[in-house]
């Protein structure tokens, strides 16, 4: 689809917030259309939730599933010190904002959030960086974890269930020859190990509630040396470990444990939580794979990773050796 056309369906989203005059600047074109939003007084996020790929499924965009991210940006915004995009509701009193486009007579739905400031970090985390990011980990989860959810709040699961269905969004790499045969049926036999650990947990309030399941360093900004987390487009329910391990798969060994040591002063962690959280890195890892999977220009990415993905990570899980701290 042209640019224009999301640039018309921008304009008249805006009208619905009474911002026809904005100053709409187009960011890009991922997991939504984006448009930086000027006005007189301040800044905003517009977002066209329409996804480059239809291939993850379409319950992203599901209205229902929208707001309810958009409730918990709400809900953070109210109750906590965090600082995250709040949305902001149109004319009528509600986030989601429904536009039909003139020639199709399809339906696009669009989200305005307050933009922060702040900046991408374009190097690696130092110890009290990271440290500074496992506070803010502990922070949204206690949030989550104390949260009285609203009535029909939906958000996929990052269960064992998916952890299949990316495992099975991977097989056509191994058409391809991206993957080997062979390092296919260990990643498989690593997600069966994962899987009967998750079967041990349960989903209990302390270790199981709404995660941001994305927060790598393009999506926390620094803002006078405070991370403020951006991008829900992601959330869902899951293991609080999940999360934590999905955050951990960018930063540097060594400077894994002081994100640790920031989040357990915050929140405590149960005592086999390096095992769990190991386990939980091969379900990130692979994830982040199949949802790059479609995408040729990360084939060769995909290509050069799993081999060393299989070699220097799940090799060690598979014979219960601890991988965490040393191996990037």
């Amino acid at each position: 689809m042209q640019y224009n056309i999301y640039d018309d369906i921008a304009k008249a989203a805006l009208t619905q917030y009474g911002m026809a005059q904005g100053q709409r600047c187009f960011l890009g074109h991922s997991g939504s259309v984006t448009f930086c939003i000027k006005t007189q007084a301040e800044k905003f996020l517009l977002r066209i939730h329409r996804p480059v790929s239809t291939l993850q499924g379409d319950v992203w965009q599901r209205p229902q599933v929208i707001e309810s991210e958009l409730l918990w940006l709400a809900a953070l915004r109210n109750d906590t010190e965090i600082i995250v995009q709040e949305p902001v509701k149109n004319l009528q009193g509600r986030w989601l904002t429904q536009v039909l486009a003139d020639e199709t007579v399809e339906v696009f739905y669009c989200s305005l959030l307050h933009w922060i400031d702040g900046n991408i970090l374009n190097a690696q985390l130092t110890p009290q960086q990271a440290y500074q990011l496992g506070l803010l980990l502990a922070r949204l989860h206690q949030h989550s974890s104390q949260w009285q959810l609203p009535q029909n709040f939906v958000r996929p699961a990052y269960d064992r269930n998916r952890l299949q269905a990316a495992l099975s969004a991977l097989y056509p790499a191994v058409l391809q020859e991206l993957i080997s045969a062979e390092n296919y049926k260990t990643l498989s036999v690593a997600v069966c190990q994962v899987q009967g650990m998750i079967e041990t947990l349960g989903q209990e309030q302390n270790i199981w509630g709404l995660i941001h399941a994305d927060l790598h360093e393009g999506n926390y900004l620094l803002y006078n040396d405070e991370f403020c987390p951006i991008d829900f487009a992601r959330c869902g329910f899951g293991y609080y470990l999940y999360d934590i391990a999905s955050t951990l798969q960018y930063l540097l060994p060594t400077v894994r444990p002081s994100f640790f040591e920031g989040y357990q002063d915050i929140r405590k962690l149960p005592e086999n939580y390096l095992q769990i959280t190991e386990g939980f890195f091969i379900m990130a890892l692979i994830e982040v794979l199949s949802f790059h999977v479609h995408n040729p220009l990360e084939h060769k990415w995909i290509s050069e990773s799993v081999p060393y993905i299989v070699k220097e990570q799940i090799h060690l899980y598979l014979e219960g050796e601890s991988f965490l701290f040393d191996k990037y």
